[in-house]
């Protein structure tokens, strides 16, 4: 899958209405949107300090070390990774999904439930591909801080930002109603 493929929305498999997902259920799989706001934020201040940097307010070489200072590179790179903090946190929550709530949905959400499963743990695995491709733009950045590599960063950035916006609002209302129907801990 590509990162065009992944905000394809009419690829995306839906199963419709959750049989017995009431207000609380739906109230209980809002809470995967609110850890998703925390990802939102940091990548609307990685976003912030590009643009400082593009306006000359910030240096090109703190952009990698805001990026490797972000949560989600500092959790990935204790599995092992080398990555940005931002990345990391966000490759984490991905494992954390992968490990403890897609299996209880696939188990118990059977049939209706496995192409959405399936589509998810596809677009974790772009995302993935374009946090190593972010990681690496920043190391070039502080390497050789010019404008060209800079406009690459920025690229590389906008690509990540647009998939993992375009994932967690899929994945919010795909999951909302089975996730509290199904009473999935998150």
């Amino acid at each position: 899958m590509t990162p065009e493929e992944l905000e394809d929305e009419a690829a995306r498999p839906r199963p419709g209405p959750w049989p017995g997902a009431g207000r609380a259920e739906r109230a209980h799989g809002r809470r995967l949107a609110a850890i998703h706001g925390m990802y939102r934020a940091e990548l609307a201040a990685v976003a912030r300090l590009m643009q400082a940097i593009r306006q000359g307010d910030s240096a090109p070489d703190a952009l990698a070390p805001a990026v490797a200072g972000t949560q989600i590179a500092r959790n990935f790179r204790q599995f092992g990774t080398a990555c940005g903090r931002d990345c990391a946190l966000l490759m984490n929550h991905h494992d954390i999904e992968e490990a403890w709530m897609f299996p209880p949905l696939e188990e118990r959400g059977g049939d209706l439930l496995a192409p959405v499963m399936a589509r998810l743990r596809a677009e974790h695995r772009v995302i993935h591909d374009l946090i190593e491709d972010l990681h690496k733009a920043a190391e070039e950045l502080v390497a050789d801080p010019g404008g060209t590599t800079f406009d690459a960063c920025a690229t590389r950035f906008a690509a990540l930002d647009r998939a993992a916006r375009s994932h967690f609002g899929y994945e919010e209302t795909v999951l909302e109603e089975p996730l509290g129907a199904l009473r999935i801990p998150i």
